[in-house]
């Protein structure tokens, strides 16, 4: 590895140990016309996140959590080493963090500066601060979570208003600090800038003392007779309707299993309270066994939903689920050490019991083909009462610190279930519109137009940055699931994600798109100008792109595709 932070190490990328460091290679960029970008979690797409390869070189897949950059030249800095935070005003919750420093803890990189005590949340908690809205993750740095305008789950609380300034080196290695006060435009345009307009080295915030939150998560069937939300505003007296229920609830997310057979939908929500003397915390829990236990469940969905998704060729199924069982075998190698068997015999032993049941999932595979594509798409609804079975009258309730239960989706394994999604952004006035339109679209198309996985509903609020999905209103976002070993490329033309582009394009209904997320892979020119369209300060931030980086060092081809068309 090198040691003085401006050399590239073995893995292909540079490891900057301070902002001195970030501005020579930053410099060294632009003086050679060598790409440079900044990888965080990689719970972005990884074309939005890494430099093009070197001619001749393969591209990564354009897929979340691939964790190596492209072959070549160009640099690509992983900021784990430049992680630090330093407190202004512990009184007033005024901190400065360095662009590597994650939100939570990061499973991806549990060695690198990134465990939960390494972490803003857990180092901010223990001063009595907090951010007012998380994401259902915090895997993410702080600098990417902002970078892409990501946002929790709520009308009436964002981190816009925790963030005081951000301090930017452009593309000639020039140093400045940005605030809305001093250069209110730069401010405005960094907020939601995909590091176009420079890498971030830190950001400044005023943070929100410390709260509970308090909540339940209920899992209901979708008729309207049935469920505690009028999800399609047929008109049923005294429910709200799915803008009213997000409107009134503080935080929220549901989960909308739409398929023939399992119409259901898990509805998560919580309100903020107070930290209070004579606390004992109730965490949210989406697992709730036992470690090994979780495990077992997830790698069992993961075996579904990779036979689903690849139903016309079950011979490519084994060789994607052998990361999958490499994490329960790394499950039962820790229970066996807990249980009192020494490391090496624990390995040994769950070596020996991974490659068993590997060998007879992967023997039954593929003796069965003919039945299991029979079987396993008329036997989802029954299956999904042992993933997601209804609440009746127990619903899972939980209260706890805002910075633990808020993101409710930690405890998701990242490799046994690996989720991509594009994640549709639309002005809250056509939430009642859309949930029409997508129910007629479930039931005419079908599994075609469904998926196997669920669809994610929740909102965000209005945003002053200029490229924030959010930017000029609140939104109401859809966030269609796309398992991602399944076969094929859902952002293509015809692909899963277009279905829904298409149905809202067609019918008049105005979206923007998250830049970490998935955009339509086709017919660049006309998306282009669409996005254009629906960002009334898009030509001002061009400009400043252009202004901020006047070699195109940070413009990789993906994002010349995506923003100005070109091909």
């Amino acid at each position: 590895m090198a040691s003085d932070g401006t050399g590239v190490d073995p893995d292909g990328f540079y490891r900057p140990k301070s902002e001195a460091d970030i501005v020579q290679l930053v410099k060294k960029a632009y003086a050679e016309g060598k790409q440079i970008r900044c990888r965080g979690s990689v719970h972005s797409v990884a074309h939005a996140i890494y430099t093009d390869p070197g001619p001749g070189e393969p591209n990564v897949p354009n897929k979340v959590s691939v964790q190596s950059p492209p072959e070549g030249p160009n640099l690509n800095l992983l900021l784990d080493d430049y992680a630090g935070l330093a407190w202004i005003d512990e009184a007033r919750g005024v901190v400065e963090v360095d662009a590597g420093l994650h939100l939570g803890a990061d499973p991806n990189a549990p060695d690198q500066n990134a465990s939960l005590k390494d972490s803003l949340l857990y180092q901010a908690f223990e001063k009595g601060w907090t951010l007012r809205d998380l994401g259902g993750i915090t895997h993410q740095t702080i600098s990417g979570f902002i970078a892409t305008g990501s946002s929790g789950g709520s009308l009436q609380y964002g981190i816009d208003k925790n963030i005081v300034a951000f301090r930017v080196i452009d593309g000639t290695g020039e140093v400045l600090w940005v605030d809305e006060e001093t250069n209110a435009d730069l401010f405005f345009a960094l907020g939601t800038s995909m590091g176009l307009l420079g890498i971030i080295s830190k950001v400044r915030l005023k943070l929100t003392p410390t709260f509970n939150v308090y909540g339940q998560e209920a899992t209901t069937k979708t008729a309207v007779e049935e469920c505690p939300v009028d999800l399609f505003n047929v008109g049923c007296d005294g429910k709200p309707n799915l803008r009213q229920f997000l409107e009134t609830t503080p935080y929220a997310r549901i989960l909308w299993w739409p398929q023939q057979g399992a119409e259901r939908a898990v509805f998560w929500q919580a309100v903020a309270g107070p930290p209070l003397d004579a606390f004992t915390p109730l965490p949210y829990i989406e697992w709730t066994g036992s470690p090994l236990e979780n495990t077992v469940e997830q790698l069992a969905a993961s075996i579904f939903y990779t036979l689903v998704g690849n139903l016309d060729d079950l011979k490519a199924v084994p060789g994607k689920l052998k990361d999958d069982f490499e994490v329960f075998d790394d499950a039962i190698a820790l229970l066996l050490k807990q249980l009192g068997l020494g490391k090496l015999a624990s390995e040994v032993l769950a070596k020996i019991l991974t490659g068993a049941l590997e060998g007879l999932t992967d023997a039954a595979i593929l003796l069965l083909q003919d039945e299991l594509r029979t079987i396993l798409p008329k036997a989802f609804p029954k299956l999904i009462d042992l993933f997601q079975p209804l609440s009746g009258d127990k619903p899972k309730v939980f209260m706890d610190y805002a910075w633990r239960s808020l993101p409710m989706d930690n405890a998701v394994n990242d490799t046994l279930l690996n989720t991509e999604f594009t994640e549709i952004w639309i002005p809250l006035e056509y939430t009642e519109r859309t949930m029409q339109l997508l129910a007629s679209y479930f039931e005419e198309g079908g599994t075609q137009a469904t998926g196997f996985f669920s669809t994610e509903l929740y909102s965000a609020k209005e945003s002053k940055f200029w490229l924030s999905p959010s930017f000029g209103g609140p939104v109401f976002r859809v966030d269609p699931f796309w398992f991602a070993d399944n076969a094929g490329d859902p952002a293509a033309k015809g692909g899963f994600f277009d279905g829904f582009w298409r149905l809202l394009r067609d019918n008049d209904v105005p979206f923007r798109l998250h830049w970490g997320k998935f955009l339509p892979e086709y017919d660049f020119a006309d998306w282009a100008a669409y996005l254009r369209s629906q960002y009334p300060r898009w030509d001002d931030f061009m400009t400043l792109r252009k202004q901020r980086d006047p070699k195109d060092i940070f413009l990789t081809d993906y994002w010349r595709r995506h923003l100005l068309g070109e091909t």
